[in-house]
């Protein structure tokens, strides 16, 4: 099946060119969806290090800021992506379907998001080996029980949401552009 098929209108009742299939509905959410937690890590960097927070939560507070809060929706994240990705049709034809950019992008993106979830279960182990203490190191993070303390937790995980949202964002535009310009269900002479 084509990229037209998967990104564009599949149903006759849907001007060719709609954006509204299962595949660009799943990527709206998904960049929805990390959007807004990168919005939340920056909030956190700004409150701790600019505004003298110490304890700067981000926008939700304190009751979202828990380790197995971040672990669900690093998961659910993983998953969404995952499920854009296959049904987009990545998982069997690869470049093929959306240009090698936009897979590269997107497969980077992936297997980028599964090692903050892996980040995420060794926290999760150090929160429960800690006694249910948030703050835990992880891998990287300078807390307590992080196994090779590289960064300041809030620092660390604003790069890795960040890592993990942009190129998902890039791809997006450059299906949406391939989509639009070059005949994948739009008029390909603008």
């Amino acid at each position: 099946m084509e990229l037209e098929a998967r990104f564009t209108a599949t149903r006759p009742a849907r001007k060719r060119g709609s954006f509204g299939t299962p595949a660009f509905l799943a990527f709206l959410a998904l960049l929805a969806v990390q959007g807004f937690h990168l919005v939340e890590h920056i909030t956190q960097v700004v409150q701790r290090y600019f505004l003298a927070i110490p304890n700067g939560s981000g926008i939700l507070g304190s009751v979202a800021d828990i380790e197995p809060v971040h672990f669900i929706y690093n998961a659910g994240y993983l998953g969404l992506l995952a499920a854009t990705y296959f049904m987009l049709g990545l998982g069997r034809n690869g470049a093929h379907e959306v240009g090698r950019p936009a897979f590269a992008l997107l497969t980077f993106t992936l297997a980028f998001q599964a090692f903050h979830v892996l980040e995420h279960v060794f926290k999760m182990i150090q929160y429960f080996q800690f006694g249910f203490q948030n703050g835990t190191g992880g891998i990287f993070g300078m807390g307590q029980g992080g196994l090779a303390p590289l960064f300041p937790i809030p620092l660390l995980h604003l790069g890795y949401n960040a890592v993990g949202y942009l190129p998902a964002v890039l791809a997006f535009a450059l299906l949406v552009h391939r989509r639009s310009f070059n005949g994948l269900g739009g008029d390909s002479r603008r």
